[in-house]
């Protein structure tokens, strides 16, 4: 009995095991190929369980409800419902006297159980709630057995310890398992935003934007524009009014960039005070249309300063089109070069090419 147990309990980690290495996918597969592969995967550990029952004399059980109420319970009805459909029918087309109940009490009441608190998942912190659950399917499981079969009341007492302990031990092994894993993937998720923004403007840093973009470039055909932006005169804002306002000048400004990001728009910090944007999809009319309207929000924003009053400034830039058999880095070469035109020809002003 204790190794078929700890058969049930090795195959529930090992679904840990894999579902761990699909969560470090996840970025990378697309929401069917998730759920279809969370599915089978989950189905397949359901069903390999029929064949390795915990045997009480002549009454054979499993802990099939397991990975069917801990995926309804943090995954909800979309891939639970499916794996427990394929599940139910495997274990009909097997057929036997234990087939209806088995379905019914160990595998679809205990699942449904468990999908009425998916709401509550976030609730972290409500462990009787969640060992409620557990107890709460191991009765809709167990307790029909009293019902169900002669000596059903002996058989459910000489079970019943073994089984809810066995249960209780599993499910919290499992739970601090995933919970430590989601912790692991919202601390990663964490640091890989980190890493690919500034930490000033919380836009997209420079390594980041050429990736992201040369990433547009390849997969989408029509124009592509870089522009570059450069705040005029801000050596005298730091010299006048200290480098902290500076600072503030560039998250402010930053904030206006912002609000022009999309699908085909994306703006990053290139350095300094000198920000760098993507237009995708876009007409030449279009393009400058998009920069004659960021400039004009930049130069009519009031820009609040402590203990002075609010400061108004302009910006340079330059536009570049993204030509046939040229490269993103020449594009960007091109807006620079733009971009020092319009500061030597007087600031203030967009040039193109």
């Amino acid at each position: 009995m204790l190794q078929s147990i700890l058969s049930n309990l090795a195959i529930i980690l090992l679904l840990h095991l894999i579902m761990s290495m699909i969560m470090l996918q996840r970025e990378k597969l697309s929401t069917f190929t998730f759920r279809s592969l969370t599915i089978l995967l989950m189905s397949a550990s359901v069903i390999t369980m029929f064949y390795l029952p915990i045997r009480f004399d002549n009454y054979w059980v499993d802990m099939r409800f397991i990975p069917l109420v801990f995926f309804a319970y943090f995954y909800g009805w979309k891939i639970a419902i499916p794996a427990l459909f394929i599940a139910s029918f495997w274990r009909f087309l097997m057929g036997g006297d234990g087939m209806a109940p088995g379905i019914i009490f160990g595998m679809v009441g205990p699942t449904l159980l468990a999908l009425a608190f998916h709401s509550r998942l976030e609730t972290e912190k409500k462990y009787f709630e969640k060992l409620s659950i557990i107890i709460g399917c191991w009765l809709i499981s167990d307790v029909p057995i009293i019902f169900l079969i002669p000596n059903g009341l002996e058989i459910f007492k000489d079970i019943a310890l073994i089984r809810v302990m066995s249960f209780v031990a599993t499910s919290f092994i499992w739970y601090i398992f995933i919970i430590q894993n989601r912790q692991l993937h919202i601390l990663h998720k964490k640091l890989i935003k980190l890493a690919g923004e500034d930490p000033l403007t919380k836009l997209l840093n420079k390594r980041t934007f050429f990736e992201n973009i040369d990433d547009k470039v390849k997969q989408i055909k029509p124009n592509h524009y870089i522009a570059m932006i450069d705040i005029d005169h801000f050596k005298e804002i730091n010299d006048t009014y200290g480098h902290l306002a500076g600072d503030k000048i560039i998250t402010d400004v930053a904030t206006i960039l912002k609000k022009y990001e999309n699908d085909t728009v994306q703006i990053g910090r290139y350095g300094g005070e000198e920000f760098i944007l993507y237009i995708g999809s876009a007409t030449n009319t279009s393009a400058k249309e998009l920069i004659k309207k960021i400039h004009e929000d930049i130069q009519s924003h009031e820009f609040k300063m402590d203990d002075y009053e609010p400061l108004r400034l302009t910006v340079s830039i330059g536009l570049a089109i993204l030509e046939k058999n040229s490269t993103l880095l020449h594009t960007v070469n091109k807006a620079d070069i733009n971009l020092y035109m319009a500061k030597k020809s007087g600031r203030n002003r967009l040039i193109c090419s």
